[in-house]
């Protein structure tokens, strides 16, 4: 049997995977990029990339920016608040850009980057079987006989399903947060081109961004408890859609242009061992709604590439993915929450954003994942929840509900936990772990 001994195997050829070979070929290292479904590269996935995935392939000389496309793209968004008031601008800050376009195009961009680089030998139609040691067992579809790959270094960068977390023995249990129907309008003009558009007040949010010169992608966020027909979008959605995109959407759900995906979250606790390291998607996964998919899994690759050691790399990461995770997490239930703790939280984050730009861009860089300190995160939280408390304590006391004052109260030291939830998972309870929180911050 064929026996490939790279310095370092790749499990996966996504967005992801192509990075971190990318990343390892430009240390020189030699690398074996294995893809065991090259056709896939259709499916509804990441779409959208923040200024610091940018950043990553600039240094890695993959051209894929602003600049290579001809429509605007990548400014920033633009929220449509569920009580009808006038919508609010998010930029990036410092004039930073990112991109949206194609899943497929950001996927054959990469490939195609990482084919011609000489340290990279990129097989296709090639399945792992099995994960011994640092030994692979590899299927190979288009060479006919299976062979076998060592390698010192082992990344799994196989999404969700992955073999390699599966051939550590790592448990997955994702939960389920909801379904994502995923809209291809064409022929449309955006209300704010070049901006994603966040629309609130529908059975689920919504999210709109252009991906090609005539195409634009409704990310309609549907919960799990409403029927997946496409009757029901037109229904639930219809009312928060900008009025010069709804004929378009009419006719997209007439042709059937949907795509279904199931939205779920695993937490990012464990990164996987010595030899073996697991990125992107394969370590855990949130909700898409602030698309920060592909940036965090760019910047694991970055991490491990530049990390002394396995346990460096989970400590870095660790700690430097646990924001846009929690942010993730508690944007989308404030967003789709409707008791009243929710509300409040909602508006007050509106007037934050309308009255301080300072926490326009302190938002815009958390989202971005160019900013993970964990007091940025909770100064920001902390004083959305102090506003939104005062605001129904003087609601209910000046109305005397002192029943609902207490019921509303309990429910807002429930936000409270959300984040130590997530921080005692990754720091605490994880046995692979060595850092504490106290220690991260």
């Amino acid at each position: 049997m064929k026996i490939v001994s790279p310095d370092v195997a790749v499990i996966g050829a996504g967005p992801v995977g192509c990075v971190t070979a990318l990343a390892f070929a430009r240390r020189g290292a030699k690398v074996t990029l294995l893809e065991a479904q090259p056709n896939n590269k259709k499916r509804l996935a990441g779409e959208w990339l923040h200024p610091p995935a940018l950043e990553v392939l600039e240094r890695l000389g993959v051209s894929l920016s602003p600049d290579t496309v001809n429509y605007d793209t990548g400014l920033g968004f633009v929220v449509f608040p569920d009580d009808g008031s006038k919508p609010i601008r998010l930029e990036y800050p410092s004039g930073a850009k990112g991109l949206s376009c194609e899943h497929n195009s950001i996927v054959s961009t990469l490939r195609e980057a990482a084919s011609d680089r000489k340290e990279i030998d990129f097989i296709s139609h090639a399945r792992v079987t099995r994960i011994q040691g640092q030994q692979l067992s590899v299927e190979s579809f288009q060479q006919g006989d299976p062979f076998t790959v060592v390698a010192d270094r082992i990344v799994g960068a196989d999404g969700r399903a992955s073999i390699a977390r599966k051939a550590m023995g790592i448990s997955h249990n994702p939960q389920p947060i909801s379904y994502m129907a995923g809209v291809l309008l064409e022929n449309v003009k955006l209300p704010f081109e070049g901006f994603g558009h966040v629309l609130l007040g529908g059975v689920g949010p919504a999210l709109i961004y252009r991906i090609g010169e005539n195409k634009v992608r409704m990310c309609l966020d549907v919960p799990l408890n409403v029927p997946k027909k496409l009757a029901n979008l037109w229904d639930a959605y219809r009312s928060i859609i900008p009025s010069e995109l709804l004929e378009a959407f009419r006719q997209a759900l007439a042709e059937n242009r949907v795509v279904w995906v199931a939205n779920q979250h695993s937490s990012r606790t464990y990164y996987g061992r010595p030899g073996l390291s697991l990125v992107g998607d394969a370590t855990g996964y949130f909700h898409p709604m602030t698309a920060t998919g592909m940036t965090v899994g760019f910047m694991d690759a970055e991490r491990l590439v530049e990390s002394h050691s396995f346990k460096d790399y989970q400590n870095q990461r660790n700690f430097g993915s646990y924001v846009p995770e929690m942010l993730a997490t508690t944007l989308y239930q404030v967003f789709c929450r409707d008791d009243e703790s929710a509300v409040a939280i909602r508006r007050a984050i509106y007037q934050m954003w309308r009255e301080d730009p300072t926490e326009c861009f302190r938002t815009m860089h958390l989202l971005s994942g160019a900013q993970t300190k964990i007091f940025h995160f909770t100064g920001s939280f902390i004083k959305g929840l102090a506003m939104a408390v005062k605001s129904v304590f003087e609601n209910n006391i000046a109305t005397g509900q002192w029943r609902n004052l207490l019921r509303v109260s309990l429910a807002f030291a429930q936000w409270l936990r959300l984040p130590m939830t997530i921080a005692v998972s990754r720091f605490w309870k994880n046995p692979r772990g060595s850092m504490s929180l106290k220690e991260g911050v």
